[in-house]
């Protein structure tokens, strides 16, 4: 009888901590939600992107409309975060928005992603930059 309920616990224990793990990885999908879309004193805006676990390697698509490929500059940072910047071809300024960034004009993009597991800063490449969207993969250690 106390075999069983031990059994009973720890299947139950195994559970929580399961679910505990699950709480942390979608709590960490929600991070970029919470950055700001801009930066004005750095006249930086912060591009959408999506994220794909390959299983081993990752895949980031950010979308950097308004950039010619020569001004792009992707690396790893750390060992679990990835960056990428860009220059924007002509400046964006958004005249009829809110007062913070009235009067600012936007001449870049900066967006950094962490990741629950460290990265091969060795194997980042860009596997393509089209229509504004740049493709980075990059391996897991």
């Amino acid at each position: 009888m106390f075999r069983r309920r031990r059994a009973l616990f720890e299947s139950i224990s195994d559970l929580l901590d399961e679910i505990r793990s699950e709480v942390e990885r979608l709590s960490s999908l929600f991070e970029d939600l919470e950055e700001p879309m801009w930066n004005a004193s750095e006249c930086c805006l912060t591009p959408l992107s999506t994220t794909r676990d390959l299983g081993d390697e990752y895949e980031v698509v950010v979308d950097l409309p308004l950039v010619d490929s020569g001004k792009i500059n992707v690396y790893v940072e750390g060992d679990d975060t990835l960056k990428v910047e860009a220059e924007i071809r002509e400046g964006v300024k958004f005249e009829r928005w809110g007062t913070v960034q009235k009067n600012v004009e936007f001449k870049r993009y900066r967006k950094v992603i962490r990741f629950p597991e460290p990265l091969d800063p060795t194997s980042l490449r860009i596997v393509s930059f089209k229509r504004g969207f740049l493709v980075v993969r990059v391996r897991k250690v």
